[in-house]
C-alpha cells in the first residue's frame, strides 16, 4: 500500500517540491483518445477489452510499473488507489473493463477507459507543476507514437467533453488555506477563481467536499490555451493565494495568537493521546498541525510525516494497512493507534 502513495511521502521525490507546507500536491493531468477506437458513448465491450491490451503491451515495451485490471481488484484495493490519487471516482463507476498504469516511480498513473481512453496524469508534492508536467509528456510522447491519437488541425486533441478539446490539459494543485478561512475571506477569493477560468473542488476533485481547509484549484478550459501558458496561469495564481494565505496567518498571528496556539496544540494534543478518531476529524486535526509547522510553532513533525498520516489514515488505506477488514468503530480505534504510534517521537507519554 506505501508503493501507492510513496509519490507524496517519499524524501527522494519530493527534493525538488516548493512550499510543501501550503501545496499539499500538484497534478498534471492530459486526457487522450485513439484513433479509430469508439469514444465512450458508443464502446463497446470487446473495444474496451481491446483498448486495454494496446495500452497493456505499449506501456510494457516502453516503461516500467504495474498495470492493474481494476475488474480484477477488490473494492477495497481500488479505495485504495482512489484515496491515493491514483484513480479517480468516474473509473471506479465503470463497468466496461477498464484499467491503470502506475509508474515504478509511483508518481505517474494512467488511467485506461476512464471519461477518455487515456488520463495520463502526473503526481508531486509542492509547487512542482513544469517538473511533474515534463514526466507526463514523456509518457504521453511514447504512447502516442505507439498507439496514435485522435488529433483535429482545428481543434486539436479530441476528447470525449468539449471542454478539455485542444491540450487535453488540465493542472491542478491542492492548497491548504486555513489563513483565509479563518479571516472569512475565502469566499471571496474562490468567487473570483470562475472569472478567472478556474474550478475549485475538494480533495478528490469533482464532486468531493472541501474539508481539512483543503482545496483543489484547476483550470476549467483548455481549449484556445497552450500547455505553457495554462500552468504559467495556475502557478501565478497559486503564488498570489499563498501570498495572500501568508497575510492571512500574520493577521490572526497579531490579533488572536493565544487562540491560534491554543487551537494547534489542543490538535496535537488530541492525535498524540485519542483512543477513537473518524477520517473527518483526523483531516480538520492535521490542518491544525500542518499550520503550526508552517508557523514555526511545531519544529520536531515534519511535513512528509503529516501527508503519510492523511493518506494511510483514509478508509480503505488503513484497513489495508492492518491487512483485514474492519468495522468503522474498528478502523476508528486502529486509526487512532496509528496515529499515536506515528507521532510517538514526539511523545512517548501517548501511549
Amino acid at each position: 500500500m506505501f508503493e501507492n502513495i510513496k509519490w507524496l511521502i517519499s524524501p527522494e521525490l519530493s527534493r525538488e517540491c516548493e512550499e510543501k507546507e501550503i501545496v499539499v500536491s500538484t497534478r498534471i493531468r492530459v486526457a487522450r483518445n485513439i484513433e479509430g477506437i469508439p469514444f465512450e458513448l458508443k464502446m463497446k465491450t470487446k473495444d474496451a477489452e481491446k483498448l486495454v491490451q494496446m495500452v497493456k503491451s505499449a506501456l510494457e515495451m516502453n516503461f516500467k510499473g504495474k498495470f492493474l485490471d481494476l475488474q480484477k481488484l477488490k473494492p477495497l484495493e481500488k479505495e485504495s488507489l482512489l484515496e491515493s490519487h491514483l484513480i479517480s471516482p468516474a473509473i471506479v463507476k465503470k463497468e466496461l473493463p477498464t484499467a491503470t498504469f502506475i509508474s515504478e516511480e509511483g508518481n505517474i498513473s494512467i488511467m485506461v477507459n476512464e471519461e477518455d481512453h487515456l488520463r495520463i496524469q502526473g503526481l508531486s508534492c509542492g509547487l512542482n507543476l513544469s517538473n511533474i508536467a515534463s514526466k507526463v509528456y514523456e509518457f504521453e510522447e511514447i504512447l502516442g507514437q505507439e498507439l496514435g491519437y485522435a488529433y483535429n488541425e482545428n481543434y486539436g486533441f479530441i476528447t470525449s467533453c468539449p471542454t478539455n478539446l485542444g491540450t487535453g490539459l488540465r493542472a491542478s494543485v491542492l492548497l491548504h488555506l486555513p489563513g483565509l478561512v479563518y479571516t472569512n475571506e475565502i469566499e471571496k477569493i474562490l468567487k473570483s477563481t470562475f472569472n478567472l477560468g478556474m474550478a475549485v473542488r475538494g480533495l478528490y476533485g469533482e464532486g468531493s467536499e472541501i474539508k481539512g481547509n483543503l482545496f483543489q484549484i484547476s483550470n476549467q478550459h483548455t481549449l484556445g490555451f497552450k500547455e505553457d501558458e495554462l500552468i504559467e496561469k495556475i502557478t501565478k495564481f497559486t503564488k498570489m493565494l499563498i501570498d495572500l494565505e501568508l497575510k492571512a496567518r500574520d493577521v490572526i498571528l497579531n490579533r488572536a495568537r493565544y487562540e491560534l496556539e491554543d487551537k494547534i496544540f489542543r490538535s496535537l494534543g488530541i492525535l498524540t493521546s485519542a483512543r477513537l478518531i473518524n477520517s473527518d476529524e483526523v483531516l480538520s486535526l492535521l490542518s491544525a498541525i500542518r499550520l503550526g509547522i508552517g508557523l514555526g510553532l511545531i519544529k520536531d513533525i515534519d511535513i512528509i510525516t503529516l501527508n503519510e498520516i492523511m493518506l494511510v489514515t483514509r478508509p480503505g488505506n488503513i484497513q489495508l494497512y492492518y491487512g483485514e477488514i474492519l468495522e468503522e468503530q474498528e478502523r476508528d480505534i486502529r486509526r487512532a493507534d496509528y496515529i499515536r504510534h506515528k507521532l510517538a517521537k514526539r511523545n512517548p507519554a501517548s501511549d
